[in-house]
């Protein structure tokens, strides 16, 4: 019930049961867009909710570059390296991690503070030691976009095996996991699930979830911003096709997803309403008898959020790394 999932204190479930949940109205894509301003001329995005940038003295993270040749261009990226690695030999699991709109490969550490929180739950006892590392992503949704830049590529093709390649990382399904937050956690769902046997765990906070995308109404007055969004990407002024075929919801209906560890939540005041598209994920997971965990915790859209919740998946992927 939904009730249930409104607590945070509650227990982690495993969804298999077909108890009824409580609907809310489908996202109006209009709403939606008259809360993302264009900043800066870029393409009006999700933007995250009154943080500031902070730079951890005590960070470990390396920021580095690598030439991508499917987007002929240098890619920035962040390297998180576990605390013990320079001082044997073993091979680590590896998380990656795909940052938000208007964002960029730093601000897992900066806003997230993920780094220092990570080392501490390392210090702690509460989890063992993994790679992380957070391609610069755009505002890509990482996705191979209509008009030819191919962001979904460059990741599992290029960012994705150089990081493994270049580093002691099992290169295993079950040392390789994915996540993200706003942008990156629909990028993080999209990826996992379309390519389930290169991913063990998969996890999102407060993923751009929309389903019924083509029988949405927009105002013509949100035309244009409608169309600097979704539309270079998706193409979704000619055809849906793109948006669907790239939709974590739609390939969450017909993708065989056995084996693979899936944990998401979302603010129940997220300003954007992406509760309602976590709500029909986890209907749709729990219609195909699909294990994962699903969370609507009280909050809104953005880092305040997430840094609420991201102990959480940090333990829910060294979890999946064990087995457990």
């Amino acid at each position: 019930m939904l009730s249930q999932n409104l607590k945070p204190e509650r227990k982690p479930q495993h969804r298999k049961s077909n108890k009824p949940v409580r609907k809310r109205h489908l996202v109006n894509l209009a709403v939606v867009l008259l809360c993302l301003p264009a900043l800066g001329g870029q393409r009006p995005a999700f933007r995250q909710n009154s943080d500031r940038d902070i730079s951890p003295e005590e960070s470990r993270v390396q920021y580095k570059t690598f030439s991508s040749e499917i987007l002929a261009r240098e890619i920035p990226y962040g390297l998180y390296l576990p605390p013990s690695y320079e001082e044997n030999d073993q091979d680590y699991p590896v998380v990656f991690f795909l940052h938000g709109a208007n964002e960029n490969e730093k601000r897992w550490s900066t806003r997230g503070r993920t780094d220092l929180m990570l080392d501490q739950m390392i210090a702690d006892g509460e989890i063992g030691e993994f790679i992380v590392a957070i391609p610069f992503g755009e505002n890509s949704f990482y996705t191979n976009s209509v008009s030819g830049e191919r962001w979904e590529d460059m990741v599992t093709e290029e960012f994705m095996p150089m990081i493994e390649a270049d580093h002691r990382a099992l290169g295993t399904r079950a040392g390789r996991a994915i996540s993200g937050v706003s942008m990156g956690g629909y990028g993080a769902l999209k990826l996992a699930m379309k390519n389930p046997g290169l991913f063990g765990s998969v996890s999102a906070h407060s993923a751009m979830l929309l389903d019924d995308l083509e029988s949405t109404m927009i105002r013509p007055d949100l035309r244009q911003l409608y169309l600097a969004l979704f539309d270079e990407i998706f193409g979704v002024s000619e055809s849906m096709a793109s948006w669907n075929a790239n939709n974590p919801l739609g390939i969450a209906r017909e993708v065989a997803l056995d084996g693979m560890k899936i944990y998401f939540d979302c603010g129940t005041e997220d300003q954007y309403g992406f509760f309602t598209g976590a709500e029909q994920l986890h209907d749709i997971l729990d219609s195909r008898s699909i294990d994962h965990e699903f969370y609507l915790y009280p909050g809104r859209h953005g880092w305040d959020y997430a840094r609420e919740h991201t102990a959480a998946s940090l333990k829910f992927h060294w979890d999946a790394f064990n087995g457990d």
